[in-house]
Order: structure tokens, then C-alpha cells, then sequence
């Protein structure tokens, strides 16, 4: 079911959103900061807003009824026996196939109002709009959903966003929740104007960054699997949706290899120019640190290593043999450009660092 209903405040704060996600610790941050910058958007606040996207989300809710059950990506078996018999006596808790507005109104409460950050500083909706404005418009969501679901739903996301967006003169809001980009279907489903942008990075390095934190998977085989099937599921998704609503930008080439061509790439794909003091925060702003290439390697022994790159391997030629995107070796797209700088050095004398001359395009199949 896809409609855009006729005018309205509901439109005008839905207009053409833009949603970032990824597999989490993938560049949905740096690319909030980025688009946030530019004069035509505006980062949502929270930036994650998760409510919408998210299992248990509104965007699961409204799938429920108008397509039935919510398609989920099952995870591989362990290759031990023993692991394979306890996963098989305690297997991991199922997020629901059918998800309800009560479910909704349920996790915004438990999951979604106040959510206390690793730091203990309090983030979530709670940043958006008070207790008894989200009360109100949940109220109306339960209220009005089985009679029109669809523009029960938007006017509940309308009226999350409201206060933000009332300040913001018109501009475009970027959501950066991961679960965006495995849920592109249900997004479009709700929002047909919107476009998706898919953050890639190198899973070694997703798996180690989420190693090293209290959320998420803190092993880093049992990472690089929530790496296989988040990436699984967003092309999935990708596949449901009309061509050119995702956008994948790889954040090697963002901000490492290919700086200028897929920061063009995005913003065409978004549609929205590009001005020179956008371009010059960028390059002041977003510098080569922010993918970490290759931390895998610094945070595990040689042995543990050898045995993350050869799952990664097998990963991706699983990904490669259902035709699903993934992104470039860290590792390997560093050494070809030591390479270029050892030429290049070869050539001329030394002078600045980057070079002035344009950068080449990138080929039009984003691997």
C-alpha cells in the first residue's frame, strides 16, 4: 500500500525524509554529522529515533497489516555440536512476526522514551517531546489505527517530530537508526517519498567495534554473524523497494579512498546540492580516523585473527553468491592507496598530503 495523502501539516513535516542505517558501528554517526551540516537537513533529536524502524516499531506495526508476517533473516547453525545442541535447548528469543499498535505503545515506554546511554547521560524520545505530548499522540495512534492505519501511523510520527520541526524552517530530518536500511520495505511502505542511505564498512571491523562495547554482540565471531545477517536483510529489502531508493555508501571510500566522488554520490542521490562550505567542513571535519581500517587486526592475537578473516572469507562469498552488496577489504583498499602515495611521491616533489586533482569515480557497481 503506497499513498501520499493530499496536503496537510502530516505532509509537510514528512516530506522526502532521509533515513541512514546500516548493521550498527558501521557510519550511521559519521553520516548524521555530515548531513546534519548541510542547510537543507536537520539530524532528528534524538538522533536514533528507533521507534519507527525498529522491531516493535510503528513501521512493523503497519506491515503487519497491510502485508502480514514480518520477514526474518535466520541465523546459521553452529558449527560444533555442542553449541548446535545448546542453541538448540536454549535458543535465542524470536522477535515477533506480528507486531501490533499495543506492542508499539508498549516498547515506547520500556525501550524508546528514556533510554540511559553507556555514559549514563539519558537519551530517547524524552529529547523530542514530554511524557504527556507522546501519551497524547499514542493515544490517537491506538485510537485511530484500525479505521486507517496508514495515516494513523504517520500522524504518530508526525506529531513525535512536530516540536523539532517547527524550528527548523522546511528542512529535511535524517533518522540515523541502524535498523533502517534491513527495514527499506517497511519504511517505503510508510513513507513512498523517502530514500534510504545503506552505511557498509568492513565486518572485521564492525565485529571488533562491537567487541569493545556494552551493547550488541560483545564476541567477535558471534558479531561478524550479526554482521552476515544484518547485511542479508538489508538486501532483502533493498530488492522490495523501487531502484534508487537506497543509496550504499561504503565509509572506506567516504572518508579514506574516495572522499569527493562519494560525498557527490550521496548528496545527488538525495538530492540536495552541494555548496563549498559544505564541502570545506567535510574536509576539515571528517577525516580518515572516523573508519578505524583494519582495528580487527590491532584488537586480537595473530591466531584469533586468522580465524576471523578466513568466517569473514566464507561470509562473503555467501553474500557475493545471492548477489547482495558488501564493501571493500579495509586492509586491501589501504594498501592500494600507500601504493598510489608511494607513485605519486615518485613523481613529484613533496607538497600537501591530499592531492588538488579530482579523485577517480567510482564504479557504478558499489562492491
Amino acid at each position: 500500500m503506497r499513498r501520499v495523502e493530499a496536503g496537510g501539516p502530516v505532509d509537510e513535516i514528512l516530506d522526502r525524509p532521509i533515513f541512514v542505517g546500516g548493521t550498527g558501528r558501521s557510519g550511521t554517526t559519521v553520516a548524521g554529522r555530515l548531513l546534519n551540516v548541510h542547510p537543507q537537513l536537520t539530524l532528528t533529536r534524538p538522533r536514533e529515533l528507533r521507534f519507527i524502524a525498529s522491531a516493535l516499531g510503528v513501521a512493523e506495526a503497519y506491515w503487519t497489516v497491510t502485508e502480514g508476517r514480518i520477514p526474518r533473516i535466520k541465523r546459521t547453525p553452529p558449527r560444533n555440536p555442542l553449541k548446535r545442541a545448546l542453541r538448540v535447548a536454549f535458543p535465542y528469543p524470536q522477535k515477533p512476526s506480528r507486531v501490533t499498535p499495543d506492542l508499539v505503545v508498549q516498547s515506547l515506554w520500556t525501550h524508546w522514551f528514556e533510554r540511559e546511554k553507556p555514559s549514563g547521560a539519558v537519551n530517547g524520545l524524552s529529547l523530542a517531546l514530554s511524557r504527556d505530548a507522546l501519551e497524547a499522540a499514542a493515544a490517537s495512534y491506538l485510537a485511530d489505527f484500525d479505521s486507517d492505519p496508514y495515516v494513523a501511523t504517520r500522524r504518530f510520527v508526525a506529531a513525535v517530530l512536530a516540536p523539532q520541526m517547527a524550528q527548523q524552517g522546511g528542512k529535511r530530518w535524517v533518522d540515523t537508526t541502524p535498523a533502517n536500511a534491513r527495514a527499506a520495505d517497511r519504511m517505503i511502505a510508510l513513507f513512498p517519498d523517502a530514500k534510504i542511505v545503506h552505511m557498509m564498512r568492513d565486518g572485521r571491523d564492525v565485529a571488533a567495534s562491537f567487541a569493545g562495547k556494552k551493547f550488541g554482540p560483545n564476541n567477535v565471531m558471534v558479531g561478524l554473524e550479526a554482521w552476515r545477517m544484518r547485511m542479508l536483510d538489508a538486501h532483502r529489502a533493498e530488492l522490495a523497494v523501487p531502484e534508487g531508493t537506497v543509496i550504499r555508501i561504503d565509509l572506506q571510500r567516504l572518508v579514506v579512498t574516495h572522499r569527493q566522488a562519494t560525498l557527490s554520490r550521496l548528496l545527488s542521490c538525495i538530492d540536495v546540492p552541494a555548496n563549498p562550505t559544505f564541502r570545506q567542513w567535510f574536509a576539515e571535519n571528517i577525516s580518515a580516523k572516523e573508519a578505524k581500517p583494519g582495528r580487527w587486526r590491532k584488537d586480537f592475537s595473530v591466531d584469533d585473527c586468522v580465524l576471523i578473516d578466513r568466517r569473514y572469507g566464507e561470509i562473503l562469498e555467501e553474500l557475493r553468491a545471492v548477489g547482495a552488496p558488501y564493501p571493500v577489504r579495509a586492509d586491501d583498499s589501504m594498501r592500494v592507496q600507500r601504493l598510489k602515495r608511494r607513485r605519486e611521491g615518485s613523481r613529484r616533489p613533496a607538497g600537501p598530503a591530499e592531492s588538488s586533482s579530482p579523485e577517480p569515480a567510482l564504479p557504478a557497481d558499489d562492491h
